[in-house]
């Protein structure tokens, strides 16, 4: 489920985003600017040698129709810019009883951050 589907009510974020992402740290899914094209992480491998990460990713280069789909092989701390990370996140109504409210929701990091607070609705309506 993304944030936008979870339900009604009033939703605090923490104002702070993810600009920059370690190798080590993507997913699949995962879209990234390198050099201006854009390159989607289409998996994660393990690595055998210690301090590198197997990226395997597709891209288009110079804008063309033609998808190129290589495996990457660097240092795991090399560092990218993000255009989007949905991570999942678990986001509870800070007014019902502890776990009668919860939703596992896909948080953008780039776009968003991370939930600090989420009232439903219902809650809403008694204050």
């Amino acid at each position: 489920m993304l944030l936008t589907d979870l339900p009604a009510g009033s939703l605090v974020m923490t104002g702070s985003v993810v600009t920059a992402v370690e190798a080590r740290e993507l997913r699949e899914g995962d879209l990234l600017d390198v050099s201006g094209t854009t390159v989607t992480v289409t998996g994660s491998d393990h690595h055998d040698l210690p301090g590198m990460a197997r990226i395997p990713v597709s891209y288009r280069p110079c804008g063309n129709d033609t998808v190129r789909v290589e495996r990457w092989t660097l240092p795991e701390h090399t560092r990218f810019t993000p255009l989007q990370l949905l991570r999942p996140e678990r986001v509870d109504c800070g007014a019902c009883e502890p776990g009668t409210n919860s939703h596992e929701v896909l948080v953008d990091r780039v776009e968003r951050g991370w939930v600090q607070a989420w009232v439903c609705d219902t809650h809403l309506d008694l204050a």
